[in-house]
């Protein structure tokens, strides 16, 4: 690559970045199968369709109208209007718009349901939904047999 080419490139990305175009938000389009493991970290839009697993630390997945998912999801929040077939995990909340059909079970603290939403799994809330240690489970367990009065 050319010297000249190399500092347009810079000069472009530093151009893209200025813009406010460089949030982290991450899009795959209306057309558009992706097979795999996708990591990410901060926002994924889905128009097209995802086939593996997701997986983001403490980002958000948006599964658009358009949006097919065929993989299991490891996020912090999910936020669903399209289809999704798999197990979902979210550390912070998941939302399911009218328009969306779910079918996998789901663990998060907080669920949001809109009326007309197609669900079917199961469900898993409060404290098993922010995945408690067992460690932690067990001593709350013995804590509570105590305050009971049971030896």
């Amino acid at each position: 690559m050319s010297f000249f080419r190399k500092e347009k490139m810079e000069a472009d990305m530093k151009q893209f970045k200025a813009n406010g175009e460089d949030s982290g938000q991450g899009r795959i389009s209306r057309g558009v199968e992706v097979s795999g493991d996708v990591l990410f970290a901060d926002v994924l839009l889905v128009d097209g369709k995802v086939t593996g697993k997701l997986v983001s630390e403490s980002g958000s997945l948006m599964i658009e109208q358009a949006g097919e998912i065929h993989a299991d999801v490891d996020v912090g929040i999910c936020v669903i209007r399209g289809s999704l077939h798999g197990n979902v995990n979210a550390r912070s909340r998941v939302e399911i718009y009218k328009s969306a059909r779910v079918e996998g079970d789901i663990t998060t603290p907080i669920l949001l349901v809109e009326e007309g939403a197609m669900l079917s799994g199961s469900i898993t809330m409060g404290k098993e939904g922010a995945r408690v240690p067992d460690a932690i489970r067990l001593q709350e367990n013995e804590e509570l047999r105590k305050s009971q009065g049971a030896s």
